[in-house]
């Protein structure tokens, strides 16, 4: 039997961390921050610290990560799991977090000698996405791309007689970030249990000619070719039925737990790109300025190009710290998708192109910024800190904020006390532009989880990252179309227990 400890990241948007624990392992899947005040961090029990035989961290983001360092300075000696995309991520991540607390007169519960302490190792070093491996002893682990983040990834684990699925922060529609389909890849990654000492796995391939590892899921019910790269006879080639994948594979997990940020909204990337393009086309048409916050890393790079597409000879505006995440992206292609959804052509084109375009401007200075502000009427502003809370931001909506024309345009979760929160709140206490909140989907909402419950069945699914009343109405409403009677759905809270 296996018991999942909350530790956060259930009933509530952040401070992700699950326990899991069993007779001989204990494994913990991430530990971040809810980004509110001093911060909250994930209710670790300090006595079960020392026993912890792994860390999995999904990605870079706060909530899944700058908690890390409190496991060190409470005597964790063990290693973090990730890729190198995110690690090479994560002092950015670290500094973001010690300057907002310091900024808001706070201080770290750890010390810089505790992140230094991280030791970190790779998951493409030990195998590729889709392909088991040995973690640790008794721990069996299988990864892949969540489409969320560069270097964001999921894990299948395997851990004294249980197999567990954690989707991290997962989306399939991302417009520039490749996902792979978890179901698939499991399916296939077990033609090969027991032949990993014979065998290396050099490509597994649709009859398209497609990678599964690519995460191309299956169109209707192709012929599944697998191509074996064997140490002695070279490249030898296997065609499956679909019956035989579905008939003994398709076996149930034990534990799912599946990212249900967005809970019971029901749109697709297309619904919202279709709200943002009309909240923006309004403000245009009056001759006003819109302003789009975004993170560093991640939704800005990908709303920065479909606005650019979107929206010719409209000016645009974009600070640096967006551009070094659209140069990032170029460095890391291997999580890109080749062909963008909701834009034109290949991606890594676009990107160079846009990098290496002048149509729209980067200011380098405070006088830029004036200038450009005055030079210009309607207008696409993109700047860093989806949650307002830096000066660059706060000066950005100050010079703003006192005409109706002008529109702040919140794509993302805005966490408890933040700026951006106060604003989506009650906007007419700030100023006189206006406010709207249109979610770009970088997480899953209902639909989205329901096909991932069908693809990826579960005896026991935890439905986590969403306020605990919104996970609960998205329970109910899924439990009314269950397909399988027998499983059971989950909705927690921090600091609740599981047995699998």
């Amino acid at each position: 039997m296996i018991k999942l400890n909350v530790w956060g990241g259930a009933g509530e948007h952040g401070r992700s961390a699950y326990l899991l624990s069993g007779d001989r392992t204990h494994i913990l899947m991430d530990c971040g921050v809810k980004k509110e005040g001093a911060g909250a961090y994930p209710l670790i029990q300090p006595e079960l610290v020392s026993t912890l035989d792994a860390v999995l961290l999904s990605h870079a983001h706060e909530d899944h990560s700058v908690a890390i360092p409190l496991l060190y300075k409470m005597g964790y000696q063990g290693e973090v799991w990730t890729t190198r995309e995110t690690r090479e991520q994560l002092n950015t991540y670290f500094r973001a977090w010690r300057s907002n607390l310091e900024r808001a007169g706070y201080e770290l519960p750890y010390e810089e000698t505790d992140v230094e302490s991280i030791r970190y190792r790779y998951l493409e070093d030990q195998a590729k996405p889709g392909i088991w491996f040995e973690m640790i002893p008794g721990l069996h682990v299988l990864w892949g791309r969540s489409g969320h983040l560069a270097g964001s990834v999921w894990f299948v684990l395997e851990m004294e007689g249980k197999r567990i699925f954690y989707s991290g922060d997962y989306t399939s529609e991302s417009m520039l970030l490749q996902e792979d389909c978890a179901a698939e890849a499991l399916r296939l990654a077990s033609l090969f249990r027991g032949k990993e000492k014979s065998s290396r796995i050099n490509n597994l391939r649709l009859s398209q000619g497609m990678a599964v590892g690519d995460g191309i899921p299956f169109a209707g019910e192709p012929r599944v070719e697998l191509a074996i790269a064997n140490e002695n006879s070279g490249i030898s080639e296997v065609s499956l039925t679909p019956s035989l994948i579905k008939s003994s594979l398709n076996q149930p997990m034990d534990l799912a737990i599946v990212d249900a940020a967005y809970g019971t909204d029901r749109d697709t990337q297309a619904d919202k790109l279709e709200q943002l393009d009309r909240a923006i086309r309004q403000t245009i048409a009056r001759g006003g300025k819109v302003l789009l916050p975004m993170p560093s890393v991640g939704r800005g790079q990908e709303i920065i190009l479909w606005a650019h597409e979107q929206f010719p000879g409209v000016p645009m505006i974009a600070e640096q710290g967006l551009l070094d995440g659209m140069k990032q992206l170029l460095r890391a292609p291997y999580w890109l998708r080749e062909q963008g959804t909701h834009l034109k052509g290949p991606l890594r084109g676009a990107i160079e192109r846009f990098l290496k375009g002048q149509s729209w401007y980067l200011p380098k200075s405070q006088e830029d910024r004036e200038r450009l502000l005055n030079q210009y009427g309607a207008s696409l502003w993109f700047i860093p800190d989806g949650m307002m809370q830096s000066s660059l931001a706060r000066w950005y909506y100050s010079q703003l904020a006192e005409s109706g024309e002008n529109l702040i345009l919140l794509t993302g979760h805005a966490a408890v006390g933040t700026f951006a929160q106060k604003l989506a709140q009650n906007p007419a206490e700030h100023g006189v532009c206006e406010v709207q909140k249109i979610r770009y989907k970088v997480h899953q909402g209902w639909l989205d989880v329901e096909r991932m419950l069908q693809r990826l069945p579960a005896r026991h699914t935890l439905l986590v990252h969403a306020d605990k009343a919104e996970t609960d109405r998205l329970r109910e409403g899924l439990l009314k179309n269950s397909p399988s009677p027998e499983a059971e759905l989950h909705s927690l809270s921090p600091g609740d227990e599981l047995y699998v």
